[in-house]
């Protein structure tokens, strides 16, 4: 599912990273090189908690990263308030992962996006995804897609783009 033709991306030069929202069900991928974002997705894991399904997370990134020769990982921090075990294990597994393979890894908050400094409101998930969108005009179908879903789907992908470009920043 590239969305740029790239044909030896491990090679290419300048840095390569990694944006993750992470989660149980749902996770969020982007990938940025060299400040342009080259890929963006939603992957599903739609089976029952089981160390299966933990390890079927990590494979699939493992293979983003060995396919992109990520050179850094941004991952979205967790809400302190919605935390529970298993996101906690997924995010330790993931970080564990990349400090083997030799990849930095970042935890980076959306709370630092969270206040608009000129009208002093906080953001919602919404707001940060029509920041995304605004950036990324060709995000905007998914944008208007996620607006008539029921359920969030989308929403994690925006995240990870969001957590992706506050280490290009």
């Amino acid at each position: 599912m590239a969305h740029y033709l790239l044909t030896s991306f491990n090679k290419m030069d300048g840095k390569v990273l990694l944006g993750i929202s992470p989660g149980t069900r749902v996770i969020g991928l982007a990938i940025m090189h060299k400040g342009e974002l080259v890929e963006w997705k939603v992957k599903s894991f739609k089976e029952t908690w089981s160390i299966d399904k933990r390890n079927a997370i990590l494979d699939t990134i493992h293979r983003i990263c060995g396919y992109y020769g990520i050179q850094t990982i941004a991952i979205k921090k967790s809400d302190p308030l919605r935390r529970f075990p298993q996101l906690e294990m997924i995010v330790a597994a993931i970080i564990r992962q990349a400090k083997r393979n030799k990849i930095a890894v970042h935890e980076c908050s959306l709370s630092g996006l969270d206040y608009d400094l000129q009208t002093g409101k906080k953001k919602t998930k919404d707001s940060i995804s029509v920041e995304v969108v605004n950036k990324h005009p060709e995000l905007r179908k998914k944008y208007l897609q996620e607006r008539n879903n029921r359920a969030d789907y989308y929403t994690k992908m925006f995240e990870a783009i969001a957590v992706a470009e506050c280490l290009e920043e």
